[in-house]
């Protein structure tokens, strides 16, 4: 187990019982000189630290920090009702969410990173319960139900009348689970590229404390809820992207990605104290809560409709106030469970519980490097199915075969890209390897790197010339060609293009430079004189291994397998070394 040391480490969601114990093993372990605990709420953060305080080396520094880490920076302490009754701040939300041009650097999750730069990232926030506990199902119902309403009405229908629906809605788009989940996984992944966190470990959840779908525990009368399978659905969509994220190289040789992990506890995790509590039970809406006091129950005749609220007043129970106070156990997220429920709930082939302490224990013996066995990314790693050696002699099999009846039919269309395989950019360099190979009639990549860039050039525009076929059948999947004539800055194309993508029925954008050698870089075949001197530049780092030398580590990913330019394998090739156009490489790390 390696000894590690940290100068600053994040918690997120800090101010729960597993946060806190986190903070208490970090500070054992690692003895970091700042510990920044950041948790939704100021009282959150607040009770940790007083807790905190007197558990750990005061030569540390605790720092608070509270919001909302997904959202963006300016709404962080904003209430979600009242974003949506804010047209500027629904806006922000929603861009946020769903337009994937909005910035990083505008979210919380990136500002509190880069504001504190820890090398750790621990995030025990329960994510899913975040994403999925937001009244989907509800407001879909409600949604349909105005609508089906205003349907059925006669006469006139005015804007008061349309109100309720277009808040309903607003509030539907922005409590969409997948889209909220994929977008924090975005920004993490950004905000993972653009600090120095060397290590980011989640502690996620099942979503049924490691129950099946027989779980007699929800918060509806459905069993189990449909909100409670949105939440195991979350949580392991969430584990599904972190096994992309931790598969996913650095930006270059120099600053490879951060360890990711994922610590997921499959059963309850408790208890934080046990203590006598002043019971809330919901009023008016589902979400609401407030201290209860005992009343004198009412006796009604069960009739052929029954009301679940009742309005009416309520007799003080024995003419006084007593509070509805028992004695129970704190299991922070979960809830407050009296002796009984607590007892249910840990029974053998119930959800059982674990301790914080040790959930915390597991996260920093990862961190240290320890094989806990307990990462659940590495779990599925090495549980998925491996490519073979079997697909791997199929594949030359295959491809011989397919070149052979290919030369069998000239004059018919070439066998470039079908544009099926994304993204656009491997149609572009596909179209790009084709033209060069076959317009200088030169096999090997020693032979076309002797060739000029504007020889290239020449070359492959002559070629286009010759054989209008091949032109069109570039543009004709969607991809451009763009060239660079007398001054002039021009588009060959098809009826449609695929860079850039039509987004919600608009297809006009705005050009400019800029967005020109984006759009080029990713989709556009370039046939300007800087691209072909850019082909020349890839050939000459193509350079195969000097296998009598080096033997089969001759066989380095960063060299080029053969002296011959096969179009399909030298753009996989470039795929695997060469930084796309948001600068990730794609060397894999396994």
């Amino acid at each position: 187990m390696t000894k590690r040391s940290a100068k600053t480490v994040l918690i997120l969601g800090g101010g729960g019982m597993v946060g806190v114990q986190v903070a208490r093993e970090i500070a054992r372990e690692l003895n970091p000189k700042r510990i920044v605990i950041a948790a939704v709420s100021k009282k959150e953060v607040d009770d940790a630290l007083a807790f905190l305080r007197d558990q750990i080396d005061g030569t540390i520094d605790l720092v608070p920090e509270w919001g909302n880490i997904f959202v963006p920076e300016e709404l962080k302490n904003a209430n979600r009702d009242a974003i949506v009754e804010n047209p500027e701040q629904f806006d922000l939300l929603f861009d946020a969410v769903f337009r994937r041009e909005i910035s990083f650097q505008t979210s919380a999750l990136f500002q509190l990173v880069n504001k504190y730069k820890p090398e750790i990232i621990i995030d025990s926030i329960n994510t899913a319960t975040a994403i999925s506990y937001q009244d989907e199902f509800e407001l879909a119902i409600k949604t349909k139900e105005l609508m089906d309403g205003l349907e059925a009405r006669h006469g006139a229908i005015e804007r008061k009348d349309l109100d309720p629906l277009f808040s309903t809605v607003k509030r539907l788009l922005i409590a969409q689970g997948i889209p909220q989940i994929a977008r924090h996984i975005l920004l993490l992944s950004d905000t993972l590229k653009n600090t120095n966190v060397e290590t980011y470990v989640k502690v996620g959840t099942t979503g049924t404390g490691g129950m099946g779908l027989n779980i007699p525990y929800t918060h509806s009368e459905d069993k189990p809820s449909l909100t409670l399978l949105a939440k195991s659905a979350i949580g392991f969509a969430h584990t599904g992207l972190l096994f992309l994220l931790a598969r996913t190289p650095g930006e270059s040789e120099e600053k490879q990605g951060a360890i990711v992990k994922e610590i997921k506890p499959g059963a309850m995790i408790g208890f934080r104290r046990v203590e006598k509590r002043h019971i809330p039970v919901r009023i008016d809406k589902p979400e609401s809560y407030a201290p209860a006091f005992l009343m004198e129950p009412r006796e009604e005749a069960l009739g052929s409709r029954l009301q679940l609220r009742d309005d009416r007043p309520y007799e003080k129970f024995e003419g006084r106030d007593v509070k509805l106070e028992v004695i129970g156990a704190d299991t922070g997220e979960n809830g407050f469970f009296s002796i009984g429920e607590f007892q249910a709930i840990t029974f053998p082939r119930q959800m059982e519980f674990v301790t914080p302490e040790e959930v915390a224990r597991t996260v920093v013996l990862e961190i240290l490097g320890a094989s806990t066995g307990r990462d659940m990314l590495a779990a599925i790693d090495g549980a998925i199915t491996e490519p073979s050696y079997r697909a791997g002699v199929i594949r030359e099999h295959a491809i011989r075969q397919m070149h052979h009846l290919e030369s069998g039919l000239r004059g018919d269309v070439p066998s470039i890209a079908v544009g099926h395989l994304g993204p656009p950019r491997l149609s572009k360099l596909l179209a790009e390897a084709y033209l060069i190979r076959h317009a200088t009639n030169k096999e090997t990549i020693a032979e076309i790197r002797d060739i000029d860039a504007a020889d290239m050039q020449r070359f492959v525009e002559r070629y286009l010339h010759e054989n209008l076929a091949v032109a069109s059948t570039i543009v004709r999947i969607g991809t451009p060609i763009l060239r660079e004539r007398n001054g002039q800055t021009t588009l060959t194309r098809g009826p449609r293009i695929s860079i850039p993508a039509v987004v919600a029925g608009h297809t006009v954008v705005d050009l400019d430079a800029r967005r020109i050698e984006q759009y080029a870089a990713s989709g556009w075949v370039d046939l300007r004189l800087s691209n072909f001197a850019r082909w020349r530049k890839r050939l000459e780092g193509a350079r195969p291994g000097d296998i009598e030398r080096f033997g089969s580590a001759a066989f380095d990913l960063t060299r080029y397998p053969g002296e011959r330019f096969e179009p399909g394998d030298f753009v996989g090739w470039l795929f695997v070394n060469e930084a796309d156009e948001q600068g990730i490489y794609g060397r894999r790390l396994f």
